[in-house]
């Protein structure tokens, strides 16, 4: 069976009348936000204090009402009483009579206007309207009677049978003790009714005493309160307002700064490249020019020394000049070799490692260990070709200072990141001369400097047993 939910009427605009209602509280200022909730607590707290004044006052009014009602019961009815001789009470006309003297007595608007007798067990037996029921029944004001209390309240709350007059005029009812025997026992319990104007006079202008009272002192508190939190209010919207242009101008330089940043960086890649470019190029004109020229004097000077008609002394200098251009020759071509770059157009960045791994055994003939991390399948030209010279350039840095060290070249990537290392294990590494140690220190900061371009970092760790050089370097891809 298919039910069908039905939305009570009127049930989605009283939301959306809640949600406009919250969002135009929500656009207020601060002050008049405060101005309203202070409002509404003030006028609650009015309305609290005068309903708790106008009750103690209704309280102690019925208290005092109820005195007065048993002290006239004491002296203005218990007197009338009469019994029979086996101690029966005499209700008859006469005791009438007397009752109907003392309806309408009393101040204005406090009258007598009934008068009740109860027996003991809850039977009515007198009315002064006449208007009496036979049939038994306690209730709690009669109960708190006849065990010699004074109980007041008021006719609004049925507790037993009332006339049509009792009930529209809403009187004011005292129960009180009437009559007791010698061992305190009551035997009859009066009720009075009495008129109940002049007690809402006094609860009706005790509330209203009380709520002019509360006004008159929240209003100049409300208003001080007012004017501190509007000062407050326009501070604070001051403050909001410079807040937000400091985070406007805060943002715009994050942007111009990233800009920038991005700027310096592509530059410092783009020196990087041309760098290479340059010291590639450098490589090549000592190779093509210099290399040969120096082969051919080496050749010349050969066959001047070889000559049968050289004179021994010539033949010396001719020989150590020969050997000073065989050590120029040996030392242009190792740095010819150093700098000439193979062909890297294609290559992923692991053959650009292995290939100067490679270049370096060419040059030198000495085996290194190559320990290879996961598979890279990455192309980046000029990364490659700066790998390639880190890796080189360390190697032959250890061949010339820590010659006969066993070299291992280590390689792995990391969370975006490639790590190599170029370590040599064995002796520490001999520096001769200042120059050699001059020589040291620009190859490391030449190789910081070519690492750093494409936004890597390099460190030289040296150790009693040889050296480490580490580069990390961040890959992207995009």
């Amino acid at each position: 069976m298919n039910k069908t939910f039905v939305r009570p009427p009127g049930a989605v605009p009283s939301q959306r009348l809640g949600n406009r209602l919250l969002g135009a509280i929500a656009d207020l200022s601060i002050a008049n936000q405060f101005l309203l909730a202070a409002s509404i607590v003030v006028f609650g707290l009015m309305a609290v204090l005068s309903f708790f004044t106008a009750s103690q006052v209704e309280r102690s009014a019925l208290d005092a009402a109820g005195v007065a009602g048993a002290a006239t019961m004491q002296t203005a009815i218990a007197p009338l009483l009469r019994r029979d001789g086996q101690g029966n009470f005499i209700f008859d006309e006469r005791f009438s009579r007397d009752m109907l003297g003392l309806i309408g007595q009393g101040p204005q608007d406090e009258r007598i206007i009934n008068v009740k007798i109860w027996l003991a067990d809850g039977t009515p037996v007198f009315s002064a309207n006449e208007e009496t029921s036979s049939q038994p029944e306690i209730f709690p004001e009669l109960a708190g009677a006849l065990a010699g209390e004074t109980m007041v309240s008021r006719t609004k709350v049925d507790k037993h049978e009332y006339s049509a007059g009792e009930k529209e005029e809403l009187l004011l009812e005292i129960y009180a003790p009437l009559y007791a025997d010698s061992s305190g026992k009551v035997l009859l319990a009066g009720e009075i009714y009495q008129e109940s104007v002049k007690l809402q006079r006094q609860i009706s202008h005790a509330r209203t005493l009380t709520m002019t009272v509360v006004f008159l002192l929240s209003v100049p508190m409300l208003s001080l309160l007012y004017l501190i939190v509007h000062r407050s209010s326009r501070l604070i919207d001051e403050q909001r307002k410079v807040l937000r242009q400091s985070l406007r101008n805060a943002i715009d330089l994050s942007i111009e700064n990233d800009r920038l940043r991005v700027i310096a960086n592509n530059a410092r890649q783009d020196a990087g490249k041309l760098n290479e470019r340059i010291v590639d190029q450098i490589g090549a004109d000592l190779h093509d020019g210099s290399v040969q020229v120096l082969t051919l004097v080496k050749l010349r000077m050969s066959d001047m020394i070889a000559t049968e008609d050289a004179q021994s002394s010539r033949r010396d200098a001719l020989q150590k000049i020969l050997n000073l251009v065989s050590s120029v020759l040996e030392e242009l071509r190792n740095i010819s070799a150093g700098l000439v770059l193979p062909e890297l157009a294609g290559v992923t960045i692991q053959q650009a490692i292995e290939l100067s791994t490679k270049r370096f055994f060419e040059i030198t003939g000495s085996e290194v260990e190559v320990l290879r991390g996961n598979n890279m399948d990455i192309r980046l030209h000029d990364l490659s070709i700066c790998l390639y010279r880190f890796v080189l350039e360390g190697l032959m840095n250890s061949y010339r200072h820590a010659h006969g060290n066993r070299q291992v070249v280590r390689y792995r990537f990391i969370n975006g990141r490639l790590h190599v290392s170029v370590a040599d294990f064995g002796s520490s590494p001999v520096l001769t001369s200042s120059k050699d140690v001059q020589r040291a220190r620009l190859g490391q900061i030449s190789q910081k400097r070519r690492v750093s371009a494409f936004g890597g970092k390099m460190r030289f760790f040296p150790r009693c047993n040889g050296s480490i050089a580490i580069a990390v370097l961040p890959i992207t891809t995009d």
